[in-house]
């Protein structure tokens, strides 16, 4: 005869226990985890001005476009960057995000400049693609606290200190690099494949 167990034995109970305190801290390092992420996440913004600038450049570089631009009714050089190391300023092209917020157009000039009086990184937008006399600027974001900023253009595989002249072979990329309040940064934007 055989008898019916009734029951847990020892062994199952035993290994039951154990995974369920498996679980539980994993349960407990996934949320830890979880908060931790969430607190850094909560603090990026404020802690990091210079990412915010960064990621701000990141979005105008991402819609670049080449486009004839007039200044004081005469063509300027047809460029995709339109680099001026004398007064450390680039600009350029792009397609606004929200054109009612940028002056009415689709199409914005951008411009990043360094202003060396104030120790600031400058990013700038006009409307003004055929201005009759110079673009008015108005000014989208700031970076203050910036020394020693290095422009540099991504042509084939390497980083040189002026852009492309070539609409055939435009750069595939810009790089910014400057300290601040002694600390370097370096940030890197991708040009559009398709301008």
């Amino acid at each position: 005869m055989r008898r019916r167990q009734q029951g847990l034995t020892l062994l199952e109970l035993l290994v039951a226990l154990a995974l369920t305190a498996v679980l539980g801290v994993l349960l407990t390092a996934l949320v830890n985890g979880w908060l931790s992420v969430r607190e850094r996440l909560d603090q990026a913004p404020q802690a990091s001005p210079v990412l915010s600038f960064c990621l701000g450049l990141e979005r105008r570089f991402d819609a670049t476009v080449l486009r004839q631009l007039y200044e004081q009714r005469l063509p300027l050089a047809l460029n995709w960057l339109d680099w001026q190391p004398a007064e450390l300023q680039l600009q350029w092209v792009a397609l606004a995000a929200w054109p009612a917020a940028e002056g009415g157009s689709r199409l914005q000039r951008q411009r990043l400049r360094y202003d060396r009086r104030d120790a600031r990184l400058l990013l700038e937008t006009s409307a003004d693609l055929y201005a009759v006399e110079r673009p008015h600027w108005v000014l989208r974001d700031s970076l203050a606290g910036v020394s020693s900023p290095v422009f540099e253009f991504r042509q084939g595989s390497r980083w040189l200190a002026w852009p492309s002249a070539e609409r055939a072979a435009p750069d595939r990329g810009v790089r910014l690099e400057f300290q601040r309040d002694g600390a370097p940064y370096v940030c890197t934007f991708a040009l559009p494949e398709s301008q």
